[in-house]
């Protein structure tokens, strides 16, 4: 058997490493490529959810008033632009003062259930009962309290985005390390720096993870007050298109709610990825 010359190709088994090295190194990597390729793959998902709607209603032909396609709802959209984009303004508008409202009150109520035993455990089980009555039922009640104008919708919009936060806040600051909290505790940190140099920081994935979900939860929420008592808005347009049994513009509102639902996460989610990019770990 003959035995390879020292310093030879065949007496490193590992001598085309380099040379690939080399050739991965060489290939530039795209800033956001990612990110681009997800935001296609989503676009693309979308499309195709479309296309097999429409296709279904050519296939089976259904009267429109059981069913219309996208492409209805889209003339629809086209044909009145005016009307949509205001009556969006008005429920975006809603959407966005009960999200902040609930953030801002989740965030706070999240922190006294960690820091405060005797506020966790009077006030934890009274959450858990509030948040399993119907948020539709809650909303005669603030109409009751607050009119039939903005602040009623934007309440109702603020009890359904409220629960997400108050509970990810509470997890993500009980998530943190012991051995954090000693080193915190050996060095005397003081309450207000632990807060803010340790279990903030640990406790901003979680409560971003409560947000993206209570932007969409808060779209929702000013739909169920315009249900209730509105006389704008999409949750209206959803409405007075049922009494007249027309879907294209029913369709065209529910599509118009999807995407500033869709909108809202995204934009959450970019800030949460700016805020915390040390859990943007490479795919």
């Amino acid at each position: 058997m003959a035995v390879p010359e020292i310093g030879s190709d065949a007496s490193r088994p590992y001598s085309a490493a380099p040379e690939v090295r080399r050739q991965a190194m060489s290939r530039p990597r795209v800033p956001g490529r990612d990110s681009m390729m997800t935001g296609v793959k989503a676009v693309a998902g979308i499309l195709g959810l479309f296309a097999v709607w429409q296709l279904l209603v050519v296939v089976f032909d259904p009267p429109e008033f059981l069913l219309v396609g996208p492409v209805s709802a889209f003339a629809e959209l086209i044909e009145r632009p005016e009307y949509f984009a205001s009556n969006t303004f008005v429920t975006l508008q809603e959407a966005l003062a009960g999200f902040a409202l609930g953030t801002a009150l989740g965030v706070l109520c999240g922190a006294a259930l960690h820091y405060s035993a005797t506020i966790r455990s009077f006030l934890y089980p009274a959450l858990v009962a509030i948040d399993t009555i119907p948020k539709v039922a809650l909303a005669p009640l603030f109409i009751v309290w607050f009119g039939f104008g903005f602040e009623s919708k934007a309440f109702v919009a603020m009890a359904i985005a409220f629960f997400p936060l108050v509970i990810n806040t509470y997890d993500g600051l009980r998530s943190v390390p012991n051995e954090l909290q000693e080193l915190a505790r050996i060095n005397k940190a003081s309450q207000w720096k632990k807060m803010t140099k340790i279990e903030l920081i640990y406790a901003l994935p979680s409560i971003f993870s409560g947000a993206k979900i209570s932007i969409s939860l808060a779209v929702g929420g000013a739909v169920v007050g315009e249900f209730i008592a509105g006389s704008k808005g999409l949750g209206y347009v959803i409405l007075l298109a049922n009494s007249q049994v027309d879907l294209p513009s029913m369709f065209a509102a529910f599509i118009v709610l999807a995407a500033i639902a869709l909108a809202l996460f995204f934009i959450v989610d970019f800030a949460g990825r700016k805020l915390i990019p040390w859990k943007n770990h490479a795919k």
